[in-house]
């Protein structure tokens, strides 16, 4: 019986002990909280724990918006339209807004089961981000998601 209590007394004071150690983010700016969270964000996105996230339409920064690594991008589900572009480049025009040295791609969502069109239009991308280049996501949200490596073409 001591035993049963001395874990429910762990279990409850453990977190409240880790809670203790947050730094009082009341005194924090406004541009202050906003770098704590995408530090935040950073570290979550580095763990081991993560799996994928939905990045919206937008112009991000590699290694500050979206981590440096190789990723797949696909389609969102929620996504309303059929499809998306993707474009990556290392500089911006001057109005920050669209790419200028650039890689271009559309993945969509599938078209009917068994359309021969399915071969033509990708439904995913595997790109290797590097640091101090922008993606600028047009017409639907799409999933960042860790590339996991080719598909086994299953040669012995």
């Amino acid at each position: 019986m001591k035993k049963i209590a001395i874990m429910i007394l762990a279990i409850v004071l453990i977190p409240l002990a880790a809670l203790a150690d947050l730094p009082d983010l009341s005194g924090l700016t406004f541009e202050e909280l906003v770098q704590l969270r995408d530090q935040i964000n950073l570290a979550m996105w580095n763990s081991q724990e993560w799996q994928e996230v939905t990045v919206p339409q937008g112009v991000w920064v590699v290694g500050e918006d979206i981590p440096i690594a190789h990723w797949t991008i696909s389609l969102s589900p929620s996504a309303s339209a059929k499809w998306a572009s993707i474009k990556y480049c290392d500089r911006l025009n001057e109005a920050g807004t669209d790419a200028g040295n650039q890689f271009y791609c559309n993945i969509y969502d599938y078209l009917d089961v068994g359309s021969a069109d399915n071969d033509k239009y990708p439904q995913s991308i595997h790109i290797d981000l590097k640091p101090g280049t922008y993606i600028i996501i047009g017409h639907a949200p799409v999933v960042f998601t860790p590339y996991t490596g080719k598909p086994d073409l299953g040669f012995k």
